[in-house]
């Protein structure tokens, strides 16, 4: 969990006071005044760096990338699970010399892909079960083979001996083989066919032990092929003219996952909507919707954007050089002449909404069946956002959870009373509120640390509400015993900070050198014991 106010420092320095009276020794009270931290903190502290750059002339702002929607392969087509049974037995009763052929034939096994025609598929995972049931009493020899799946140039081949009956008891093999890596060439033995996948069989009476073997009508095999778990890693041929509706659905927006309160007024907003694809497919989008929810309030906002929302997006398709792939880009800029993009951000979103509807090759196969698609490369729709902290902050109240821990009190000595005291220096255009509670096992919020309000006093600004000086605000935390026992059985604390800026309703800029100087105090009263 990351460090939001000095108040985690405060957690953290109470585990020196670790201690329990034990009966039966001496001991006295002493007062001891000791300065127990010391740092300073920075815009850091409050909003994680990886989302902050700074400007040429030291203000800071946001950067932030939100993924919206990743299309998936399964929407455009997808392989499902495809079972093949054979029945093979003489029409009358013959005697057969071992090593002679019983069944020599090619089988072609087609998927039902709607509008889609597959001609070339690499198998990212997938397996293929075959079973047999022998009820010819001698060994049969097999030779299976998929020509159209090759792995290294070479194809799919398996070599066995399936039992023979016994006392009427089929003999049985079945075995599970994993496909993943094979290419599946999928035009069929003549190249001429499409979604099709080819496979060779060879069964014989096996030279082992040779002999003469009576073959009855009754004495059939039973062959099942089951291609299953196929998922493609990549895809080529014509994945059609269709429609796909997607939505109404939800992405989380994590920006502000900690605002908890207050409300968040913002001078500039930069918004782009972007589409990136790396699919060899053209397509046609229309955003039908796109929300703004903050669960928090349980307040709605549907983003206005003639240029982007309802309107046809035409996408063209990606190019690929050997297994480089090279996607194609649309970019939408949001801004508050063209939108409500401003309001839509000040919502304090955690959710975002949206529909989406998406048509496959709209001018229909201008690719002549050579459409691609890898497993990982895939069409995303994306928010990229730019936001120049430069902002008027009324009651914004931030809050998160943090771990505590206290060590024990096994030591020499025990906590009787005392006091701990913030200093702290500050150096930014607001003022902040500050909360510590405690929390049961179940995150229940139970008893504050501080047992009254307190501000850290905002800094002084000039004309231009740049911060001029450093503020000192002087805070006083009592620590009883009875609290002390308190915070050792808790593991979790939630520590809530309310800010609010100077000059409202001016809009103040923040810069990288603002700061806050903490120094901590402790004025305690120990009860020493002898050992």
């Amino acid at each position: 969990m990351r460090k939001i106010s000095f108040l985690i420092l405060v957690t953290s320095c109470v585990s020196l006071f670790s201690c329990r009276k034990e009966m039966g020794k001496p001991s006295w009270d002493t007062e001891v005044l000791t300065p127990l931290v010391h740092g300073t903190l920075n815009i850091n502290n409050i909003l994680p760096d990886s989302v902050l750059q700074t400007n040429a002339d030291s203000s800071m702002k946001i950067v932030f990338n939100n993924n919206l929607y990743n299309l998936t392969m399964d929407t455009i087509f997808k392989i499902n699970d495809t079972t093949l049974t054979q029945g093979y037995a003489l029409p009358i009763a013959q005697t057969m010399s071992t090593g002679l052929a019983f069944i020599n034939n090619s089988t072609t096994t087609t998927y039902q892909l709607p509008g889609v025609e597959l001609r070339k598929v690499i198998i990212k995972s997938g397996k293929v079960r075959y079973s047999i049931k022998n009820k010819v009493n001698h060994i049969m020899n097999f030779k299976y083979s998929i020509p159209s799946a090759t792995l290294g140039g070479n194809a799919f081949a398996i070599d066995i001996d399936v039992p023979s009956a016994v006392s009427g008891v089929p003999g049985v093999y079945d075995e599970i083989f994993d496909l993943s890596g094979y290419t599946l060439d999928l035009t069929g033995p003549f190249h001429n066919q499409i979604n099709t996948i080819y496979t060779s069989l060879l069964a014989k009476i096996s030279t082992d032990p040779p002999a003469s073997v009576v073959i009855n009508p009754q004495d059939s095999l039973v062959i099942t092929n089951t291609f299953f778990d196929i998922i493609p890693y990549y895809a080529k041929g014509y994945f059609g003219q269709n429609t796909f509706y997607i939505g109404p659905s939800e992405s989380n927006f994590t920006m502000f996952n900690r605002i908890v309160g207050g409300t968040l007024q913002l001078e500039h907003v930069n918004f782009n909507f972007n589409i990136e694809n790396p699919i060899g497919l053209d397509a046609r989008m229309y955003v039908t919707n796109l929300n703004s929810t903050n669960t928090r309030t349980n307040h709605s906002l549907a983003l206005v954007a003639p240029s982007l929302i309802g309107v046809p997006i035409n996408i063209n398709r990606a190019s690929e050089s050997g297994t480089t792939v090279y996607p194609t880009y649309a970019n939408f800029p949001l801004t508050t002449n063209n939108s409500n993009i401003k309001p839509f951000i000040e919502n304090l979103p955690d959710k975002l909404g949206y529909s989406i509807k998406i048509m496959t090759n709209p001018l229909g196969n201008v690719s002549g069946s050579n459409d691609f698609i890898y497993s990982d490369k895939l069409l995303k729709a994306s928010m990229n956002m730019e936001i120049p902290l430069s902002m008027v902050a009324h009651d914004l109240t931030l809050m998160d959870t943090l771990a505590m821990s206290i060590a024990s009190p096994t030591g020499a000595q025990n906590l009787h009373s005392g006091t701990l005291t913030l200093f702290a220096d500050n150096g930014f255009p607001f003022d902040a509120s500050v909360q510590l509670y405690l929390l049961n096992d179940n995150n229940a919020v139970g008893d504050s640390i501080f047992g009254y309000a307190n501000t850290i006093v905002q800094a002084p600004i000039n004309a231009s509400y740049r911060v001029i000086d450093k503020k000192l605000t002087k805070i006083v935390l009592p620590i009883s015993e009875a609290k002390m026992n308190e915070m050792y059985t808790i593991k979790k604390v939630a520590l809530k900070v309310k800010f609010n800026t100077a000059a409202q309703p001016n809009y103040v800029k923040i810069y990288s050198d603002y700061t806050i100087d903490v120094n901590l105090v402790g004025d305690l009263n120990y009860t020493i014991h002898l050992n």
